[in-house]
């Protein structure tokens, strides 16, 4: 008999894999009370016992069909989102033992899944992931040596965080390498980043966020009074590369731009419609104002500007968003795993769901002279990378800009839990 090759192993484990995913799909369709044709199932489950005696009887070795099937849950979750995973019971523990002691270390990584693998959205300013000179755009192909395509991206998150002082191996393939980079970070206590705060000629103040963790929206509002008392007549929201926080204070952001108006709205199959309604009382300027956005805008910062965009308060400026913007519940599973399944999408006052599909600026402008859009970087072999044109764009439109511009907590789902989609809860900030 001739010998299979590893490669094509591999390819015949993924063939196995998706037909157990499609069994898996049906399993945990009926296990997550997924509202389904009621026929649907029953008619297809014969197809996937016969499929699943041919793994048992013919596969080239005897497999081992939990494994098998432990990673066709994996993939089944991953596939529904970005921030939907299955949790195996070790995974499970271990995301309990996060929860109830946030850990304090970070290689200062903010990541999402795209195309399988973990994807870098945000990498904070003097972390160690920027120390090894990775950027928003790089994958990260294995974390202390497992594929990231065969992690939970609440795994991915948790190996990423960790004790000050310990450190993670990683596999990053980086814009403009072609071999992948192998990589040991460590894990250290990151220092709150602080706002980005400047007034520019002809009274423009400028506020750059890098986070909307908590606190940061009193932060701004605090930069707008001092920018207003040093003579700023007009304003400059910077939410480049805002990668991280809660969606409370991205609520609470817009609000200080908006007198009325509704923020966002939440809701899914399960979860009844939630309007977030602005509120005057926390309303501070309607001072002329442009918003900076690109591919790093994740999350909170995306419902910001979605609403202020939407209620046509100010131009959004720059590439359209990373689109993010979900809530996630936990379901504890009998055998001891758990589903981390996303049940709610924010959408933009417009009614545009964000997750998976971002934010549109109302003028698209790359960042650099010649870079690519949403890349933020030249072209390999241009070391310089010149002005910044997005900011320059945003300067020129407030100057120009003569217009002025005219949230409640989620219910306890049964059999399960929300679990709040601030990346403060996972990285202990």
């Amino acid at each position: 008999m001739v010998k299979q090759t590893a490669m094509s192993r591999k390819l015949t484990f993924l063939v196995l894999a998706i037909s157990f995913l499609l069994a898996a799909y049906v399993v945990a369709g009926a296990a997550l009370n997924r509202q389904q044709h009621p026929n649907e199932p029953f008619e297809q489950m014969n197809v996937y016992q016969e499929v699943m005696e041919y793994i048992r009887r013919d596969y080239v070795t005897k497999p081992n069909l939990n494994e098998v099937t432990d990673g066709a849950l994996h993939g089944l979750l991953a596939s529904l989102d970005a921030d939907s995973s299955y949790l195996s019971p070790a995974e499970y523990q271990a995301f309990l033992q996060d929860e109830k002691t946030p850990h304090a270390g970070s290689v200062g990584l903010v990541v999402t899944k795209r195309m399988g693998y973990a994807a870098i959205v945000d990498v904070t300013p003097g972390s160690p992931a920027a120390r090894a000179n990775l950027m928003r755009g790089d994958f990260l192909e294995s974390v202390d040596h497992h594929s990231t395509t065969d992690l939970s991206l609440v795994a991915i998150r948790s190996l990423l965080t960790g004790r000050p002082g310990t450190s993670v191996q990683a596999t990053a393939v980086v814009v403009h390498h072609v071999q992948p980079r192998e990589l040991t970070l460590q894990r250290v206590k990151l220092a709150k980043a602080p706002l980005g705060i400047h007034l520019y000629p002809g009274h423009i103040g400028y506020i750059a966020v890098p986070d909307l963790r908590k606190g940061r929206a009193e932060q701004v509002r605090k930069a707008l009074g001092m920018l207003k008392h040093r003579g700023a007549r007009r304003f400059i929201l910077d939410l480049r590369n805002c990668g991280s926080g809660s969606y409370r204070q991205g609520e609470e952001l817009a609000n200080l731009f908006l007198r009325d108006g509704t923020i966002t709205t939440l809701q899914g199959q399960t979860v009844a419609k939630q309007v977030i309604a602005a509120q005057a009382g926390k309303f501070v300027t309607a001072a002329p104002m442009a918003v900076l956005i690109n591919a790093g805008t994740f999350g909170p910062a995306e419902v910001t500007a979605a609403a202020l965009l939407d209620n046509h308060r100010t131009p959004l400026i720059g590439d359209q968003t990373s689109g993010e913007g979900s809530v996630q519940k936990l379901i504890p599973v009998g055998d001891g795993s758990a589903v981390y399944l996303s049940v709610a999408d924010y959408y933009t006052p417009n009614g545009k769901r964000i997750q998976g599909r971002g934010v549109k600026p109302s003028i698209e402008q790359v960042r650099y002279a010649g870079a690519m859009p949403q890349a933020d970087i030249p072209f390999e072999g241009m070391r310089n990378t010149g002005p910044d044109l997005q900011l320059e764009k945003a300067l020129s439109v407030v100057r120009d800009e003569t217009k002025t511009a005219h949230a409640c907590p989620l219910p306890q789902p049964a059999g399960g839990r929300y679990v709040d989609a601030s990346y403060e809860t996972r990285q202990g900030a």
